[in-house]
């Protein structure tokens, strides 16, 4: 089922979040001589994970309609690691696939392949287990992540992929002034900034632990979690994801009346999961895996059917 609604030009609850996340950005570096911390590193964290959640809602069309507009919005490299422009392709390439979780085909699959799982021995697949845990993925998830996506480009740059070289130049670029006005001009330690950095991308992987997993048929792959409305907000009702799938032009604060038109929380009960809130969540899975980290199509070949 599919709802259309005119959407304004400009959409401003997401402008309110964007002045929300880059104003909170600047007040905690500048005041950061005043806090103790542990409390300036959890509070970069908030932001830099509610950044990810503004760009994941720009790279969507949003709140502009102008897409110059929303480039110049969600590129500002808070987070240092990330080109917007690289995340927007990625992301869009998440979307178009038809099947998702699936490792060649989905950017953005956690499932490894069963010649990677014979490959890695016993500590290797002691990480991959540890990896499936919440705590594992918001402490190893980053590593993981970055990793991968470093790989990726790499290939793809030598493959000639002269646009994407480009792209993560000027990021480069922009992330180093970013860096020297925060830490040298604004007197941030560099490792508080890092720290936040890392604990910030540890936190958005919270949200994306449980969005998808695999099952037969024509169940949907996009699971939806009930959370309270500080999750909610934080990662801009990105955790109704089977809606966000079902319509990804959709703005962020119009999903929880989309989802009950479309029956995400049906939908996502018969196939990738529902599930009542993060506190469920973290109970269920901070020591214990959702799944074999081996994609179940390739279980049996790996010797775990």
């Amino acid at each position: 089922m599919r709802v259309d609604v005119q959407e304004p030009r400009v959409e401003w609850p997401t402008v309110a979040v964007a002045l929300g996340v880059y104003g909170g950005f600047l007040a905690v570096v500048l005041l950061h001589g005043l806090l103790p911390r542990p409390v300036t590193v959890a509070l970069l964290a908030v932001v830099i994970a509610w950044h990810g959640s503004l760009q994941h809602e720009v790279l969507h069309g949003h709140p502009f309609r102008s897409r110059t507009a929303n480039e110049v919005l969600g590129s500002t490299p808070v987070s240092l690691r990330l080109s917007f422009r690289v995340y927007r392709r990625s992301h869009l390439r998440h979307h178009a696939c038809t099947d998702l979780t699936d490792m060649q085909a989905d950017p953005e699959s956690f499932y490894v392949t069963a010649a990677t799982w014979r490959r890695v021995g016993p500590l290797g697949r002691a990480f991959l287990w540890a990896h499936h845990t919440l705590l594992g993925r918001m402490l190893l998830g980053p590593l993981v992540e970055n990793g991968s996506m470093a790989r990726r480009d790499v290939r793809e740059v030598r493959d000639g992929d002269g646009r994407l070289l480009r792209w993560w130049l000027g990021h480069l670029v922009a992330a180093v002034v970013l860096a020297w006005l925060v830490v040298v001009v604004a007197g941030l330690p560099w490792w508080v900034y890092l720290l936040g950095v890392y604990a910030g991308n540890g936190l958005s992987l919270v949200r994306s632990y449980l969005e998808h997993r695999f099952v037969d048929g024509e169940a949907t792959r996009s699971a939806v979690v009930r959370a309270s409305w500080p999750w909610r907000l934080l990662f801009l009702e990105n955790t109704l994801h089977d809606t966000h799938h079902a319509q990804p032009g959709v703005p962020w604060y119009r999903l929880e009346a989309l989802a009950a038109e479309v029956g995400s929380d049906e939908r996502a009960a018969a196939g990738a999961g529902l599930h009542a809130g993060y506190g469920s969540v973290f109970a269920r899975h901070l020591l214990r895996p959702f799944d074999h980290p081996v994609h179940p199509r390739e279980r049996a070949a790996a010797g775990l059917a």
